[in-house]
C-alpha cells in the first residue's frame, strides 16, 4: 500500500495538536525528563493517529465522506483502502499505543500503584474516545459532543497528565496551559466542522458547528481563539515572547473562516494547526527557561 494512501488516513496536518499539548504539559511542570517527554509524545501521536484512522473508517462506512466532500480525500471513501485493511491498521496502532503507554508509565511512575491505576484509567478512556468519535452504534461525534471531547483530551488530560508524569502536582500554570491547548484544539475541530457543514447535514452528523449554524459557528471560532490567547497571556515570560509568532497564522486562519467556505477552509485548518504549535512551543520555551 503506497505511503501516500496511509497519509490520507493518518492526516499529518492535525498531528501538531498532540505535540502542542505534550510540549506545553511538560513545560508547565517546571522540570522536563527527556525520556518521559519522548514517550509521552509518541503515545499522544499514536492516539491521534488512531483517532484519525477510526474517523476515516467510521465516516467512510456511514457515507459521510461522499463524492461531494469539500475536505481532503479520505482513504476508505475513495476506495484506496478496504475496511479490512483499515481495521487491521487500527488494531496495530492500538497495540503500539498500549506498548508505548505502558513503557511511559513504567519509566515515570515506578511502583506508585495509585498513580498507575489513575493513568491506566485515563489511557483506556483515551483509546475509547479515539475510537468512539465516529465508531459504534452511537458515535459521540455525530451528537455534537466532539468539541467537548477534544477540549478534555487535548487540554486537561494531555497537558495535566503530562505535567503530572514530570512532577506529581497540579499547578495554576498547568491549568492555564490546559486551557490554551484545549481551546486551540477545539478551534481546529471547529474549522473542520464548518468546512463540512453541508456534507454533515446530509449525513446526519450533528456537529456543534451544524447546531450553531454558519454565522454563530464563525463567531464561536473567534471566541475560542480570543479565550485561548487570554489564557496564553498568563503564561508568557522571558523567551515565551516568541509565542507571539503563532499569532500571524492564527489570524490568517481566522480571516479565512470568517470570509470563506467549503474547500477554501482546508488552508485555514492547516494555518490554525501551525499557529497552535508555534504558540504553544513558544510558551513552553518560556516556561522552561524562566
Amino acid at each position: 500500500m503506497p505511503l501516500t494512501t496511509w497519509l490520507l488516513a493518518i492526516r499529518p496536518k492535525t498531528l501538531p495538536l498532540a505535540v502542542a499539548s505534550i510540549l506545553l504539559g511538560a513545560a508547565s511542570a517546571g522540570t522536563v525528563q527527556p525520556g518521559v517527554l519522548a514517550l509521552a509524545l509518541l503515545t499522544a501521536l499514536l492516539l491521534q493517529i488512531l483517532s484519525n484512522l477510526a474517523n476515516d473508517y467510521g465516516d467512510g462506512l456511514r457515507g459521510t465522506d461522499g463524492a461531494e466532500r469539500t475536505g481532503p480525500t479520505r482513504a476508505l471513501a475513495s476506495g484506496r483502502v478496504t475496511p479490512a485493511q483499515l481495521r487491521r491498521a487500527m488494531i496495530r496502532v492500538v497495540v503500539l499505543t498500549l506498548v508505548s503507554g505502558l513503557v511511559l508509565l513504567t519509566l515515570a511512575l515506578g511502583n506508585d500503584l495509585i498513580a498507575w491505576f489513575g493513568f491506566l484509567l485515563l489511557g483506556a478512556l483515551s483509546v475509547l474516545a479515539a475510537l468512539g468519535y465516529t465508531l459504534g452504534r452511537r458515535p459521540y461525534g455525530y451528537s455534537g459532543l466532539g468539541d467537548a471531547a477534544v477540549f478534555v483530551f487535548f487540554g486537561p488530560v494531555a497537558v495535566l497528565g503530562t505535567g503530572w508524569l514530570m512532577q506529581p502536582e497540579l499547578t495554576a500554570t498547568g491549568g492555564w496551559s490546559a486551557l490554551v491547548a484545549g481551546l486551540l484544539s477545539m478551534a481546529v475541530l471547529n474549522i473542520n466542522n464548518i468546512r463540512d457543514l453541508d456534507g454533515d447535514r446530509k449525513a446526519g452528523k450533528h456537529t456543534l458547528a451544524l447546531r450553531l449554524g454558519l454565522p454563530r459557528a464563525r463567531a464561536w471560532q473567534a471566541g475560542l481563539l480570543a479565550l485561548a490567547l487570554l489564557a496564553a497571556e498568563r503564561l508568557i515570560s522571558g523567551w515565551g515572547v516568541v509565542a507571539l509568532a503563532g499569532l500571524w497564522p492564527l489570524a490568517q486562519g481566522l480571516n479565512l473562516v470568517l470570509t470563506r467556505e467549503g474547500a477554501e477552509l482546508n488552508r485555514a485548518l492547516a494555518l490554525t494547526a501551525k499557529g497552535t504549535l508555534v504558540l504553544t512551543a513558544g510558551l513552553a520555551l518560556g516556561l522552561v527557561t524562566a
